[in-house]
C-alpha cells in the first residue's frame, strides 16, 4: 500500500486562518479527483467540522475513539466519519473531553499515513499531543502567518519551534485588512526572505468567504478567491515535489 502524504498546516499565532485555510486545501485536493482526509489535531479550535459545516451530522469525533483497541482499520474509520464534499473529516467536537491517549493517536497517525493520497491535518498552534502524532509523520508543513510585525516574530518563533525548515515547508499570508503590513509583492518577498521560507501564496480577508461559512458551505468552493487559488498552488507544489500522486 503506497503511504499518504501527510500535510500539516499550522499557524504563526492565532487568528491567521490556519482552519480555513487547511480546510481549502482538502476541498480542492478532492475537487482534483484526490482522495483526502481532514484531521483537527487542535483540540482548542472549537470544532473543525464546524468549518466544514457538519457541526449537526452524525459521525465518529476523536472523543468516540478512546477506547479503542487494536488495529485500525482505515476504510472502517473512514466510512464513519462525517463528510463535506467528499472530504471526511476526523474532527474534536464542541464536548469538553479529553484526546483520547497516546497509543490511540499514534495507532489512527500510522494507520491513515498508511492509507492513500493525502492526509491534511489542521494543526493550529502544533501543540499537545494530537499535533505531535501527526507532526511525527508530516511530509510537508504549510505555515500560516499573518502580515505585521508582530506577526512575523510569531512566525519565526513558529518556524523554529516546528522544525519547518527540516522538512518540505512553505509559506503561506494571510493579509489582514489592517495598515502597516506587508500586503504588495515586495512585502511579501521579504517577509519569506525574513522567515527564511519559500512564499506559496496569500489570501486576505474574503466576506464571500466568511458568509459562507455561516451558511455550512466550506472553504474552497469558491474558484476565484485568494484562498482557493493558493490551496490549489500548495496542491501544485506538492506535486512538483513529487510528494502528491496523480489524480484518479
Amino acid at each position: 500500500m503506497t503511504s499518504a502524504t501527510v500535510v500539516g498546516v499550522a499557524g504563526g499565532s492565532g487568528g491567521v486562518g490556519v482552519s480555513t485555510f487547511a480546510a481549502a486545501l482538502a476541498v480542492r485536493a478532492t475537487a482534483a479527483g484526490r482522495r483526502a482526509v481532514a484531521v483537527d489535531a487542535d483540540p482548542r479550535g472549537g470544532g473543525w467540522d464546524v468549518t466544514f459545516g457538519l457541526e449537526c451530522e452524525p459521525g465518529l469525533r476523536w472523543h468516540d475513539l478512546r477506547d479503542l483497541r487494536g488495529a485500525v482499520v482505515v476504510d472502517d474509520l473512514v466510512r464513519q466519519l462525517p463528510q463535506a464534499r467528499g472530504v471526511p473529516v476526523l474532527s474534536f467536537g464542541r464536548l469538553l473531553a479529553p484526546a483520547p491517549p497516546p497509543p490511540v493517536l499514534d495507532a489512527v497517525a500510522e494507520a491513515l499515513h498508511a492509507s492513500g493520497p493525502l492526509v491534511v491535518v489542521d494543526l493550529g498552534r502544533a501543540d499537545g499531543p494530537v499535533a505531535d502524532a501527526f507532526r511525527a509523520r508530516a511530509d510537508a508543513i504549510v505555515l500560516v502567518v499573518g502580515n505585521g510585525v508582530h506577526d512575523l516574530a510569531a512566525g519565526q518563533l513558529a518556524a523554529e519551534r516546528l522544525a519547518v525548515r527540516a522538512t518540505a515547508g512553505w509559506l503561506v499570508v494571510r493579509c489582514a485588512r489592517r495598515s502597516g503590513g506587508w500586503d504588495s509583492d515586495e512585502g511579501l518577498a521579504m517577509l519569506a526572505e525574513a522567515l527564511d521560507l519559500p512564499l506559496v501564496g496569500a489570501f486576505g480577508d474574503d466576506v464571500a468567504v466568511e458568509t459562507d461559512l455561516l451558511h455550512g458551505i466550506p472553504p474552497g468552493e469558491r474558484e476565484r478567491c485568494a484562498l482557493t487559488r493558493t490551496a490549489d498552488q500548495v496542491l501544485a507544489q506538492l506535486s512538483v515535489d513529487g510528494r502528491l500522486p496523480e489524480a484518479s
